[in-house]
């Protein structure tokens, strides 16, 4: 089902920057309506937006005198991007004297505000108090960027990019069933070194952990990612920890055990690492003969350790997937074990998976490595009591 975004664009240079969020939102479904205000129009054309979003931009109420009312009630999610400090202000006093306004007060839920500035007025007390205020209301403020902003000074200001503003629609749209839960995930490929060169590693992207973290984000939860060696896209508004080795995504596993409530371990873990490394390149040579030994077991020591926390692991198998699967889920004390063909290492497209507990199983199957993160949380979700 396509959702509905009502889009508020005020008068800053980074409303050009809306065109591309536009765009963006249409090739993920969503219906797109624009507001503008009325000084929005002199740094781009309505006619961009309207060609963008395919249906008409509103300005104020010459051909609709319940506009307000109508967009209020027709949007599933109100963002104003940019948001200048003059419409953020407006906004946390309660003043309506334009459309973009006025439809903001006769809209009953939180509006998403990503403000743009020059770094001192954003930094400005007045304009400060203004967005406690807001976020007092329960409207989201999503925080700007730092960089080179339009007058050349360096600075907190920036527009937040279009990834992180739609991520932020995403968490909006979605229920929260994770709320308050504080979730620590693993993902990524682990690399042993060899020399200073070369190393053994796998083919995990990390996409199946990123997009874990972005659900459990999107549903409430309070994220923390520990990330080996990683080609997918990085999630935003969470908190990402990298590391290299087993023995470092180890301790940082260890290190933040405290803190997590429902782990899950994605992560491509070396079984083997070398005994030795050598310290120079190896030259090339008829034969090389390597010693490798058992690296540290990471899910096994968070079973002895995990109390009350809730357990996940993955298997990665090319034979007797579940029997394998069910076997690691008791040797390492594991609430739920999601197996895997090995197929599914590195590969984009579509997912297959089976989620195991110690009393059921459940297979899945989907379009995406996110439609397959999604299911599998709400089985976690269906299984937890934190």
């Amino acid at each position: 089902m396509k959702r509905n975004v009502l889009l508020g664009i005020t008068g800053g240079i980074a409303a050009y920057k809306s065109a591309y969020l536009v765009r963006e939102l249409r090739k993920k479904n969503f219906n797109v309506k624009v507001i503008m205000s009325p000084y929005a129009k002199e740094f781009v054309s309505p006619m961009t937006f309207e060609t963008l979003s395919g249906n008409r931009v509103y300005i104020g109420w010459e051909e609709e005198p319940l506009a307000h009312i109508k967009l209020a009630r027709w949007a599933d999610i109100f963002l104003i991007a940019p948001c200048t400090v003059n419409t953020l202000s407006k906004l946390a006093c309660g003043i309506a004297d334009n459309l973009l306004l006025t439809t903001a007060l006769a809209h009953d839920r939180p509006i998403l505000i990503a403000p743009a500035a020059n770094t001192v007025m954003y930094k400005n007390p007045a304009v400060q108090e203004n967005i406690k205020r807001l976020k007092g209301m329960g409207h989201i403020i999503v925080e700007p960027e730092r960089g080179v902003l339009a007058c050349e000074e360096v600075g907190e200001g920036k527009l937040a990019d279009t990834e992180r503003l739609i991520d932020w629609i995403f968490y909006s749209l979605e229920d929260k069933p994770l709320r308050g839960k504080r979730v620590l995930i693993t993902c990524g490929a682990t690399r042993e070194y060899i020399d200073p060169v070369r190393f053994i590693s796998n083919d995990a992207s990390g996409e199946m952990g990123f997009s874990l973290a972005r659900i459990a984000r999107w549903w409430g939860a309070d994220v923390k990612v520990i990330a080996g060696f990683t080609t997918a896209k990085e999630p935003p508004e969470v908190e990402l920890i990298k590391t290299l080795s087993v023995e470092e995504m180890h301790r940082a596993v260890m290190d933040n055990l405290g803190w997590a409530q429902l782990i899950i371990m994605n992560a491509a873990v070396s079984d083997f690492v070398p005994k030795e490394t050598a310290t120079r390149k190896i030259k090339k040579r008829e034969s090389l003969t390597l010693e490798l030994i058992k690296g540290k077991d990471i899910l096994k020591d968070l079973g002895k350790r995990k109390g009350n926390r809730f357990l996940v692991g993955f298997a990665l198998e090319t034979d007797n997937l579940i029997e394998n699967a069910k076997r690691k889920l008791l040797d390492k004390n594991l609430d739920m074990i999601v197996a895997n063909p090995t197929g599914a290492i590195g590969r984009g497209g579509e997912y297959e998976g089976v989620v195991i507990t110690k009393t059921a199983e459940e297979r899945i199957s989907a379009r995406t490595k996110m439609e397959g993160a999604r299911k599998i949380l709400k089985l976690v979700c269906d299984n937890i009591s934190l």
